[in-house]
Formats: C-alpha cells, sequence, structure tokens
C-alpha cells in the first residue's frame, strides 16, 4: 500500500524470545519477570480491574481463561467486568467517580483521550515504541499532549455490506456515486415481500460510528485547524444540508417502526434477508454464518461512495486498551507486557476474527491468525477489509478526525449525539436540513475548548 511499510522487526511471525529482545533489556526484563521465569520465584499479591465492553461470548470466555493462567502464573489476579459497549461511558466515568477506577480498560480512543486531559490514565508510549510504531497501519495511533494513550487492537471500520445474489439477480452493480445508490435502493426495495433495501441507524449515539460515512464522502467538517465550528460555514454548509436531503430519501428505503435501528437490529435485518444492505464490520460476517449460513458466500463489502463519484470513505471507530492511573498500575503495566508477549492479543483477536480487524501490519502476516478456519474462509473479506487501510483509494472518515489533532473534543460531540439529533430533527420534519445544520453547529460551540 502506498506510503505505507510494516516494521522489519514484525514482517513475520515473531518467535518469543526475538520480541523479547526487540524490547530492550528493562522491557525484556519485565516481561520475562512475569511470563518467562519460575512463577513461584516472581508470584505478587494485588487484583487487576478489568473493564470490557465487548460482548462476545468467545471473547468473555478467553478472558476468563486468561485471568485464571495469569493468576496461576503470577499471582495476581484479575477481576473482569463486562459491559454493553453503549454503557461504556457512563460505567468508566462513574467508577472513577465512585473513587475505583479500572486498572485496565477495553473501549476506544475518543474517551481515552478525554480520561488522559482528565489524568486518569497511564501514557502507553513506551509499550508501543518497544513494538514499533510502524508497525501500526495508517491513523491507528494518536498522539495527545505528545503520548499514546490507547494500544489500538481493531480499526472496526464501518462499511456497507450487501447481498451480491440479489444485485446479480436484479442486474446491479456497485454504485459509484449517490445517485447510483438511490437507484440501487429503488431496485432492491420490496415491501410487499417484506424485503427492504436497507438497515441504517439514525437515532442513538451507535449512529455516531454506524451512520457517517456518508457525510465524510461528501467533505463534510466540523472544525477547521483553529478549533473553529465551520459545520455552518458558506462553504461547508451546502455539503452538509446535500448529505441530509440524500439521507432522507435513503431513509425512505428502510424496514417500517424507529428509525433509531440498533446495533442488533443491522445485524439481525441483514442476516435474517429483510435488508439487502446494511452497515457494520465482520461481526455482521459471523452473525450470518451463525444464523444463516447460507449466505455465506452471498454477501459483499463496499465502501461508501461520495456524492458525485471520487474517492469513496469508511467510518474508523477503533477500539484498544488502555491502563488506568490506579493504586494498580505498575501490576497492570506488567500484566500488559505478558499479554503481548504471549500472543495472547492474537488470541484474543482471534476470539472474533473477522470483526476485530487488526491494526498492525504484523498480524496479518501472523501464521496463527492467517490460518484459522474463518480466516481462511472468508480471506476475500478479509483482504477488502484490509484494503480500507490504504489512505489513497478510502478516506478513514471519523469525528475523531474533526480538527488539527486528537482532542477531548471529539468525545463531547460524539457524548452530546449532535450528529444523530441533527438526522432526527430533518427526518422527523422538526428542522429543515439548513436549519438543522445551523442548531448542530450552536450546539457544537457550546461545549467546545481550544485547549
Amino acid at each position: 500500500m502506498a506510503g505505507q511499510r510494516p516494521s522489519p522487526l514484525f514482517s513475520t511471525a515473531m518467535p518469543r524470545r526475538r520480541f523479547l529482545h526487540t524490547l530492550g533489556a528493562a522491557g525484556g526484563a519485565a516481561l520475562l519477570g512475569s511470563a518467562g521465569m519460575p512463577q513461584r520465584v516472581y508470584a505478587r499479591k494485588g487484583t487487576i480491574r478489568i473493564f470490557n465492553n465487548e460482548t462476545d461470548p468467545d471473547t468473555i470466555a478467553f478472558l476468563k481463561a486468561m485471568a485464571k493462567t495469569y493468576r496461576a502464573e503470577t499471582g495476581v489476579r484479575v477481576k473482569i467486568e463486562t459491559v454493553p459497549v453503549m454503557q461504556t461511558v457512563t460505567k468508566v466515568t462513574t467508577a472513577i467517580k465512585a473513587g475505583r477506577p479500572y486498572d485496565f480498560i477495553i473501549y476506544f480512543t475518543n474517551l481515552a483521550i478525554l480520561l488522559a486531559e482528565q489524568g486518569q490514565l497511564v501514557p502507553l508510549t513506551d509499550i508501543i515504541r518497544e513494538v514499533g510504531e510502524d508497525d501500526f497501519g495508517p491513523r491507528a495511533l494518536r498522539l495527545f499532549q505528545d503520548d499514546y494513550w490507547l494500544y489500538p487492537y481493531d480499526y472496526n471500520f464501518n462499511y456497507l455490506l450487501y447481498r451480491k445474489d440479489l444485485f446479480a439477480e436484479k442486474g446491479l452493480q456497485v454504485p459509484n456515486d449517490w445517485d447510483e445508490f438511490l437507484e440501487v435502493l429503488r431496485a432492491l426495495n420490496d415491501p410487499a415481500s417484506k424485503r427492504y433495501a436497507i438497515t441504517l441507524p439514525f437515532g442513538g449515539l451507535h449512529t455516531n460510528w454506524g451512520n457517517t460515512a456518508f457525510l465524510w464522502a461528501a467533505g463534510v467538517q466540523f472544525y477547521d485547524n483553529e478549533w473553529n465550528v465551520v459545520l455552518d460555514s458558506d462553504d461547508n454548509k451546502p455539503r452538509a444540508i446535500r448529505t441530509l436531503e440524500f439521507l432522507a430519501e435513503v431513509a425512505k428505503y428502510t424496514p417500517p417502526g424507529p428509525m433509531e435501528a440498533s446495533l442488533k437490529d443491522m445485524l439481525i435485518n441483514f442476516s435474517s434477508g429483510l435488508s439487502a444492505i446494511t452497515s457494520y464490520t465482520g461481526r455482521a460476517i459471523h452473525t450470518i454464518e451463525d444464523r444463516n449460513p447460507e449466505l455465506a458466500d452471498k454477501y459483499g463489502i463496499m465502501s461508501y461512495p461520495g456524492p458525485d463519484g471520487g474517492r469513496r470513505a469508511v467510518t474508523y471507530g477503533d477500539d484498544g486498551f488502555s491502563i488506568g492511573k490506579t493504586e494498580n498500575s505498575e501490576l497492570t503495566v506488567d500484566f500488559f507486557r505478558w499479554f503481548l508477549a504471549t500472543e495472547r492479543l492474537i488470541d484474543y483477536q482471534l476470539t472474533v476474527p473477522l470483526h476485530y480487524q487488526p491494526t498492525q501490519f504484523s498480524t496479518y502476516e501472523n501464521e496463527k491468525w492467517r490460518s484459522h478456519p474463518l480466516i481462511e474462509k472468508h480471506w476475500e473479506a478479509v483482504e477488502t477489509m484490509r484494503g480500507f487501510m490504504n489512505t489513497d483509494t478510502t478516506l478513514a472518515g471519523s469525528i475523531d478526525f474533526q480538527g488539527p489533532r486528537p482532542s477531548p473534543n471529539h468525545a463531547r460531540l460524539a457524548i452530546a449525539g449532535v450528529i444523530p439529533k441533527m438526522y432526527q430533527r430533518v427526518l422527523m420534519k422538526r428542522m429543515t436540513p439548513s436549519e438543522a445544520v445551523d442548531t448542530a453547529a450552536e450546539e457544537i460551540r457550546d461545549f467546545t475548548t481550544r485547549s
């Protein structure tokens, strides 16, 4: 991929001894202390509390088994608390206010940066640089106040999944612009047969990830490089209005009911055949395998077209690991070094292998990862997902990339629900697109800081 190179240290699956060597004497000693020497010598007391918002049963089972192994090897207890993703902000922040912050947090970057601003996290800069910054793909790593605060394990690109068999039946091609996209929706929509063209979320905070790529494809900007709000500027507002008008047309081809389609609705509607198109990640493929395996060779993946063609887009919504600034921070750093050195990261990603899209180039060459049956079976889809890392051909847009640099403003923008509220005001005909854009811009100004 143009302008992107894997780290020479990680171009192939790396033996553990070589990995320890690359971390240097201090890092290697720390890793050996928790993973390479007789554990009764190095046994320690303490408890690490892990917050986990990945609710897949296989992921939870892996974390529980890993906790038992780590306690047996080190004497350190690992407690795991699993909470649905939509409760992440509430649970993590409430724990901090109650004086019981989590030691290890599995969540997403914009909240990590907000917590870093508040002094609640330990920087992961040293660990990431030991692994090798060049091993991470484009936009996977983001500095805030000269440090990294999250170790990303999943790009979590949001793209469109579509029924290839229905496209072929109707003689349809992957659309290149918005006019063609609407033509595809009209052709696929068949309410009389209880089949609808598309399921997308238009309300709820998951809309920030599940239905914003059309904004990015249209070039909509919320901030300029000085943190001025430009959503309602003379050159930007027409792009935002055009996107809202387009989405109002798209909404006509969704299943009946509330516009706030849940993440579950998106998965079930597509895998059951109720919708011919939806937005999601590789988790949709797992849902097909579990609920309707006959569709396993009948789906395709595409990025979002721009309004007039050109570069296509996906929405970036990375997931990763952070370490809290707690009385157990030192124990937690040792735990995380062990987690990386023993390939637990690969094992973790393989619990839902088509959903957790690796951010590190080396993972795509890792034999354990590549040889997983579902990776092998759906290799064409994996290659398509990997292709979205190529910034020459795909715009990876996100709330997190608005403005000049990573900032707590991104978490505030997401938590405030500015985008889904803007959509709802138009779809419910409470405001014209122009009025909705103006209102959203003022909401953003109310919470934006320039720090």
